[in-house]
C-alpha cells in the first residue's frame, strides 16, 4: 500500500511539473503582474510585423510588433522595445511602454526572453535581467488601465540603456480581426510614439450580410402578407 502511495505521488508530481503555467488574465484596473514566461501554446500563422524606429528628447529606439494568428483560431499581439541610443536632448534609460486600444477583449500577458519569429523582426533579449523568459527575478509588470483600453508594460528597476533590448511581450487576445488605428508609446522623461495593431469587432462576410438581409426580406414580406379580419356581431 505504501508502494502504491509513492507511485500515485510520483505521477502526480509529474503531472504538475508537466502541466503548462497559467495564463496572467489582466482585468480592467489590475495592478501591475508578473507575465507568464515563454511563449504561449500555439503560435499559429503570422499575419503582419513592422518596426518603427523614431528619437525621443532622453532616447532613440526601434518598437517592434506583429499580430499572429493562434492555432485556437484568436489573435496574439507582439511587442519588443529596441533601444538603439541617447535622445535630441538626454541620454536616459527606458522604463516602460503602453499600447491601445483593446477595450472589450480578453487579454493574457505572457514575455519572452528568446528570438520568437526566426529570421524576423524580432531578436532575443539582451537586458540582463530580462533576458531569461521573465523567470521568478524579473522585475517586468503588465497592468491595464481602469477603462480595459491601455495595456502598460514596465521594466522595473532593469530600464533600457545603451542599446539593449526587451524580450518579446505577448498579448493573447480573443479578438479575431486587426487594424493599425491604436497607438504606442515608449516611455521615459519623454515619450517615443506611434500607431500599432489593435484588436477590433470582426465584420461579417458579405455572405453573412447576404443572408441577413435576405431574413429581413423575408420577414417583411410575411408581414405585409398578414390581413386583419373584423367581424361584426348582428
Amino acid at each position: 500500500m505504501t508502494i502504491n502511495l509513492i507511485r500515485i505521488a510520483l505521477a502526480s508530481s509529474a503531472l504538475l511539473m508537466a502541466a503548462p503555467a497559467a495564463a496572467v488574465t489582466l482585468v480592467p484596473g489590475s495592478s501591475m503582474v508578473q507575465p507568464t514566461a515563454g511563449l504561449p501554446e500555439g503560435q499559429g500563422t503570422l499575419l503582419a510585423s513592422t518596426a518603427f524606429t523614431g528619437t525621443a528628447l532622453t532616447f532613440s529606439a526601434t518598437f517592434n510588433q506583429a499580430v499572429y494568428r493562434n492555432d485556437a483560431g484568436t489573435l496574439d499581439f507582439y511587442y519588443q522595445v529596441i533601444r538603439t541610443g541617447p535622445g535630441t536632448v538626454n541620454d536616459q534609460e527606458v522604463r516602460s511602454f503602453t499600447v491601445s486600444d483593446f477595450d472589450g477583449f480578453d487579454v493574457e500577458g505572457f514575455a519572452f526572453g528568446g528570438d520568437p519569429d526566426g529570421a524576423g523582426i524580432f531578436v532575443a533579449a539582451n537586458n540582463p535581467t530580462l533576458a531569461d523568459g521573465q523567470a521568478s527575478n524579473s522585475t517586468t509588470t503588465f497592468g491595464r488601465s481602469p477603462s480595459s483600453g491601455v495595456l502598460t508594460t514596465e521594466f522595473g528597476v532593469n530600464g533600457l540603456t545603451g542599446t539593449q533590448n526587451s524580450a518579446t511581450y505577448i498579448f493573447r487576445t480573443n479578438a479575431t480581426a486587426f487594424n493599425t488605428l491604436g497607438t504606442f508609446g515608449v516611455i521615459d522623461g519623454s515619450t517615443l510614439q506611434g500607431t500599432t495593431f489593435q484588436p477590433i469587432a470582426a465584420v461579417p462576410e458579405p455572405a453573412s450580410w447576404a443572408m441577413m438581409i435576405a431574413g429581413f426580406g423575408l420577414v417583411g414580406s410575411a408581414m405585409r402578407r398578414r390581413t386583419s379580419r373584423v367581424s361584426f356581431a348582428i
